[in-house]
């Protein structure tokens, strides 16, 4: 998602019918990071599908996330380590942004698998775009997790070939997904209280194709970098601990109706 790690679609107005709305993407890393936390270690594809609805100011969406690891970092060769399954309902006011939803986490042990709800309320502007996102576990964990993001676009070229360049911020702050004597069988995500890690990074989109009337294809290259400040996200493997860790992605996004019709 990519609300941290799901992926959302995006919607245009329709203010007399329902607009239907449909994403691909196929993406992959040198590392996969969730809330702060390094899930494989090493390179890892990451197809994912949306779809949703619009009906004026407010929409509807669901997806599934796949993750296979591809290298001896992960936990296999070429197996799904996790799959993301979610929906999620909106509404969008002016530059004002608000989702809210549930994620379901499945995982090659069973014992793992566990549901989070969240909410993000976002603003849109020429030269900062922040949200904030809350988090909780009502599964394994229990306890809730805050995110705040940031991204400010440094370079947009409007002319063909279309390509657009931010900067991207982010920092997570656990409220209670750490180890709690009084639920002794529950999971816990990190080591304590407070800010979990602090993350910076560069995003590139450069526009592929786009088919009149159906839809646009484009090309996103990300170089993240993060500090990590619990034990739980310093965690990197067996017996390793980073306090910087840095990794690439890339990936091909397909956008299908709304505004993607639409030629920028």
């Amino acid at each position: 998602m990519r609300i941290s790690g799901l992926v959302c679609c995006a919607f245009a107005s329709a203010p007399l019918a329902a607009q239907f709305d449909a994403r691909l993407d196929l993406s992959s890393s040198t590392r996969y990071v969730w809330h702060g936390l390094s899930r494989a270690g090493g390179i890892g594809l990451h197809p994912s599908a949306a779809a949703g609805f619009r009906f004026g100011a407010f929409t509807l969406a669901t997806g599934l996330v796949r993750h296979y690891e591809l290298d001896r970092q992960g936990q296999g060769t070429g197996r799904v380590g996790e799959d993301n399954v979610w929906a999620q309902g909106g509404f969008d006011h002016g530059r004002f942004r608000f989702r809210s939803g549930v994620v379901r986490y499945v995982f090659r042990n069973p014992l793992r698998n566990t549901t989070e709800l969240y909410a993000v309320a976002g603003a849109t502007s020429r030269y900062l775009n922040p949200s904030l996102e809350a988090w909780w576990d009502v599964g394994r964990v229990h306890g809730g997790f805050l995110r705040a993001t940031a991204s400010s676009p440094v370079i947009g070229w409007p002319l063909e070939p279309y390509f657009f360049l931010a900067l991207t911020g982010d920092v997570g702050v656990n409220l209670g997904q750490a180890p709690n004597p009084a639920r002794p069988n529950d999971l816990a995500n990190f080591a304590g209280r407070g800010v979990t890690h602090a993350g910076f990074g560069v995003n590139l989109v450069r526009r592929l194709r786009h088919w009149s009337g159906l839809g646009s294809a484009s090309l996103e290259l990300g170089l993240n970098s993060q500090l990590n400040l619990d034990e739980a996200t310093r965690d990197d493997g067996i017996a390793r601990r980073r306090n910087l860790i840095t990794w690439f992605s890339a990936g091909i996004t397909v956008l299908l109706g709304g505004e993607a019709r639409v030629l920028r």
